[in-house]
């Protein structure tokens, strides 16, 4: 696994059955996907500052997908990493985010390298279940110490904000002002409907600090994951017609960001 340590991409196409099984019919991950994959490649070719990754998209294109390959890809190949996964809500942590993973840990070729409960996923390797591990963690403006503490120096931080329109400034404050280590690996993922005019998830996507941030904005009708005609058939018929511009957003990941 040390082997794709520089590689996500990869790891991602060894690490899983593909073609069999659950994953039958898929020969692995999507072009998007696959995009995102060789960015945080290319940007650890540097530790000189975080690989900072924004990704605005509409329902159902994959997203807690990568979120789980970033995680175990992160573990598997990087000793005494360290990494918070956080969401907008705690049922969207616990039944969305942490359960994908949850998938892809049974699916994972080296699982039994990891244990994994409804709140963690950590090192079996003795005296390296605390410095070795990935915690799944509820945002709070009256708890923010464990966005502050983020420190593994000489190792790698792992950090990713799921559904991350709703997630106040204050805890992207605190998180950016943590990643402070040097020699270093920092990977900052966050992903989220563009729903919000506000905010930092914004800002990162179609704001002013974009030039700060690797950034895309998908359309999910362009995923492969989902049946995309039927899909938005059903959508249709559900609003009666047109949808309002927020359900758009929500459905395909169009967006009503305005450049701030």
């Amino acid at each position: 696994m040390a082997s794709f340590s520089g590689d996500p991409y990869s790891w991602v196409v060894f690490s899983f059955p593909w073609g069999t099984g659950d994953l039958k019919g898929h020969d692995g991950p999507d072009e998007w996907q696959t995009e995102i994959l060789q960015a945080v490649r290319d940007g650890l070719l540097t530790i000189d500052e975080a690989i900072r990754v924004a990704v605005a998209s509409g329902h159902g294109i994959g997203k807690s997908a990568l979120v789980a390959w970033l995680v175990l890809w992160a573990l598997s190949t990087f000793e005494d990493t360290m990494g918070v996964v956080t969401a907008n809500t705690d049922t969207q942590l616990k039944t969305k985010t942490w359960a994908n993973l949850a998938k892809w840990y049974r699916l994972f070729i080296a699982k039994h390298w990891f244990a994994l409960t409804a709140t963690a996923i950590y090192s079996v390797v003795p005296e390296h279940e605390k410095t070795w591990r990935v915690d799944a963690i509820p945002w709070s403006v009256n708890n923010t110490q464990a966005f502050a503490g983020l420190h593994n120096e000489g190792k790698r931080i792992l950090i990713v904000f799921d559904e991350a329109s709703t997630i106040v400034d204050e805890i992207w404050d605190v998180t950016n002002g943590a990643l402070t280590d040097t020699n270093t690996q920092i990977i900052w993922a966050v992903f989220g409907n563009p729903t919000s005019n506000s905010g930092r998830f914004k800002e990162c996507v179609v704001g002013k600090l974009k030039h700060r941030w690797k950034h895309w904005q998908i359309d999910s009708r362009q995923s492969k994951i989902a049946n995309k005609p039927v899909y938005v058939f059903e959508c249709a018929r559900m609003y009666y017609g047109k949808p309002p511009v927020v359900e758009l957003d929500k459905i395909f990941g169009l967006t009503t960001f305005e450049v701030g």
